[in-house]
């Protein structure tokens, strides 16, 4: 068995060849690349993954579970996330900076730093930064694959 990486997304994908497509970010096979060795990494330092770009940045980190999919979100001033929701896996969030408003079916909440909500499997949700700073939150989900449909 080998192990391949999607270099869009960081998603890791195990199996004698690459899927036909990204089951996180949609990107093609061409996109992924094999990994020979993937070091188990067992501490993350808060600037290892938090940015302050302009750009949504969703960071992968300790690709080697087996059910899980942990991501950090780096959300600039006034972006938002489309609706979305994930047929087969729950998510949990976890504010880390900023202020967040999240859509959970038809049920909005303002979510602050040390704040957590969670959309279960199914569930269409959103996000939208509402602070004057960078949103950083991180986003748990399982299990794995992970897939995402988009819904506006």
């Amino acid at each position: 068995m080998k192990t391949f990486k999607c270099t869009v997304c960081g998603y890791i994908h195990k199996g004698d060849t690459p899927p036909d497509f990204c089951p996180n970010c949609k990107s093609p096979k061409e996109k992924f690349l094999e990994v020979l060795d993937i070091p188990v990494k067992k501490q993350m330092f808060f600037g290892e993954k938090v940015s302050y770009s302009d750009k949504v940045e969703i960071n992968p980190f300790f690709e080697d579970y087996e059910s899980l999919a942990p991501f950090i979100y780096n959300l600039p001033v006034g972006k938002r996330a489309p609706l979305h929701k994930h047929p087969k896996s729950d998510e949990l969030f976890f504010i880390i900076r900023g202020k967040v408003k999240f859509r959970i079916e038809n049920d909005y909440f303002v979510l602050k730093e040390g704040d957590t909500i969670q959309a279960k499997m199914n569930t269409p949700h959103n996000f939208e930064n509402i602070s004057d700073e960078p949103v950083v939150f991180l986003s748990v989900k399982g299990p794995k694959p992970v897939t995402t449909e988009i819904l506006e």
